[in-house]
């Protein structure tokens, strides 16, 4: 440790230098925006505990604690953006980059962030009226005290100082909030861009941009609109990139800022689209001794299971992986994923597409960045669409209440009364409306006046459309149910159902029988309702439209084809008559 601190003190002597010279492999990036590239999280223990010498900060202002003299360069131990910042987005964008770059490459940020300060701080022609307009505003306060005003000239000067020692080699942006949603926000970053190339005399090809996204809405972010705006960034400047937020976790304290363990994950990113824009692989250097702070951070321990996966022949489908790391936290790591797949399948990347008929598995592998490779698997079934096989239940008219007509299916065996169960579906109707979901307790000494159990459990309210759409309920059992039936008594027409599925979380232990309805077999489900309903298997041929409807029913002569045009006379083919497809032989 002694000589990493020596090096360290020698690193920095040298950047000291008076007449040091423009080192090549000393790769600089400036960084602006508001209070999430400033940083908003405290840092932890182990962010802290050990920084490597080569990823190097430039004081950007004057620091009291820890002390820093501004214009100098100092290893980047947080906080490196300003007094007030915390940990960022630089952070971990710096210490990845220092991992996967050769020994030889030090890698330093010039950033200057100001939270709650919209883009128009940074406008070199318009940060003068903003302020003007918005004098009491924080930012404002914050330009004042540590920047003199001027947030851009600042970039600029620092940025010129920091050419006299090594290469601007790219531009990290986080800002947003403040322009939510703003239409003619990419043009304003676009202008800034531009502005910044000019005064210090670089090409764009030279130094590309990245931009990250802000929180997503279901992490409990509240700009998340400006999402679709940052997407749109590379259009307008075409070595523009952007870095995705998509299940970095908020701080759960306000809607605007990442957690300590997000802004690890957004540095990182920011950094794999660095490396992927220099035609480098997101991996460390194979001779780079990693320091055990950053390895638990990027280390993999296993994959989350993904989940078997059914899919219609000629079509494609999205793998979601998800990795648990050593340190403790979850990411998406999709986009890195190789899938090894069978024969009648091809992968891109995480996608799947299927060419013929098939049942087989796929491997899932992901190298992490320290080298290390975890794999999973699930398995996979192509169908051939116009062979699928559909349960249809006839529900006749709408009932009054939605336990007036139920399709039930007896399980293979009781559930165990603790034990924690997926349940999973596909549901169309002729008509669009709503259906639950009942386990049922056949035995259960708690009968109503009917002799109905009173020990259920329920999940209601599924939206039922016209075309088919995957339902899924986990739940933990409170009783041994034997029944799982759906309950659609307000549906009025034909209920499709398909691929019903009860399986034991964490096992492949299916509880429904036939409930893909591959078989004719039918003695283990039931249709009861107050009218006569009728049930059968039938074939569920691919259609290019939905069902045909007028004033929301379907017509009762009128014959289409697959592409929606009325047939007089149809030939051999498949055709739609009131809602239903029939072959013509």
């Amino acid at each position: 440790m002694k000589r990493l601190v020596l090096a360290g003190m020698m690193l920095a002597t040298s950047f000291l230098g008076a007449n040091a010279e423009v080192d090549p492999n000393f790769h600089i990036y400036l960084c602006f925006g508001q209070s999430n590239m400033e940083g908003n999280a405290q840092w932890e223990t182990i962010d802290n505990k050990y920084v490597d010498p080569r990823f190097q900060m430039l004081a950007t202002t004057k620091f009291d604690n820890p002390k820093r003299t501004m214009g100098q360069w100092y290893t980047a131990f947080c906080p490196i953006v300003s007094p007030m910042g915390k940990l960022g987005m630089a952070d971990y964008f710096g210490r990845t980059m220092v991992a996967a770059m050769p020994a030889d490459v030090k890698i330093g940020v010039v950033a200057v962030a100001m939270g709650g300060s919209p883009i128009e701080m940074f406008d070199k022609d318009k940060y003068q009226s903003t302020i003007a307009a918005n004098s009491k505003e924080w930012y404002v306060t914050l330009a004042k005290n540590y920047y003199g005003g001027n947030p851009y000239k600042r970039l600029i000067d620092m940025a010129k100082k920091a050419q006299e020692v090594g290469v601007i080699k790219g531009i990290l942006l986080h800002q947003g909030e403040s322009n939510n949603t703003q239409q003619d926000w990419p043009n304003k970053v676009k202008k800034i861009y531009n502005d910044i190339l000019k005064d210090l005399g670089l090409e764009a090809k030279d130094v590309p941009l990245f931009a990250g996204e802000t929180e997503y809405q279901d992490q409990g972010g509240a700009c998340y609109g400006h999402n679709a705006v940052i997407a749109r960034l590379p259009q307008v400047i075409p070595t523009a990139h952007v870095v995705s937020a998509k299940d970095v976790p908020g701080n759960g304290n306000d809607p605007w800022h990442f957690s300590a363990s997000g802004y690890r994950i957004m540095g990182k990113r920011y950094a794999y689209e660095t490396l992927k824009v220099m035609g480098m692989e997101p991996k460390a250097d194979p001779e780079y001794n990693m320091p055990d702070n950053l390895r638990v951070f990027l280390e993999v321990s296993r994959l989350n299971d993904v989940g078997d996966v059914q899919m219609n022949m000629g079509t494609k489908k999205t793998v979601n992986v998800k990795a648990v790391f050593a340190d403790g936290h979850t990411e998406d790591v999709s986009e890195y994923v190789r899938l090894v797949v069978p024969d009648f399948m091809t992968a891109d990347r995480n996608t799947l597409s299927a060419k013929e008929e098939g049942e087989g598995t796929v491997t899932v592998e992901y190298t992490d960045f320290t080298g290390k490779t975890q794999s999973t698997s699930f398995q996979v079934k192509s169908l051939d669409p116009a062979k699928n096989d559909v349960l249809v239940v006839n529900g006749g008219d709408a009932g009054k209440a939605i336990g007036d007509k139920l399709c039930r299916t007896t399980l293979i065996e009781p559930l165990t009364q603790g034990k924690t169960y997926v349940v999973k579906a596909k549901i169309k109707a002729e008509n669009s409306g709503t259906c639950a979901l009942w386990l049922v307790w056949s035995d259960s000494p708690n009968k109503d006046n009917d002799g109905n159990s009173k020990d259920i459990q329920k999940q209601t309210g599924y939206k039922v459309t016209q075309t088919f759409k995957n339902f899924s309920w986990e739940f933990t059992a409170k009783y041994p149910h034997d029944k799982l039936q759906f309950a659609f008594g307000q549906l009025r027409g034909n209920v499709f159902f398909d691929d019903v599925t009860c399986v034991e979380k964490g096992t492949s232990k299916e509880m429904v029988a036939n409930g893909h309805f591959d078989s004719d077999d039918l003695s283990m489900w039931e249709v009861i309702g107050a009218a006569p309903l009728t049930m059968v298997v039938e074939k569920e041929f691919a259609s290019g439209i939905e069902n045909v409807r007028e004033d929301g029913f379907a017509k009762s002569n009128d014959i289409f084809d697959l592409q929606g045009r009325k047939v007089a006379s149809p030939a051999r083919g498949i055709y739609i008559q009131n809602g239903r497809k029939f072959v013509v032989k």
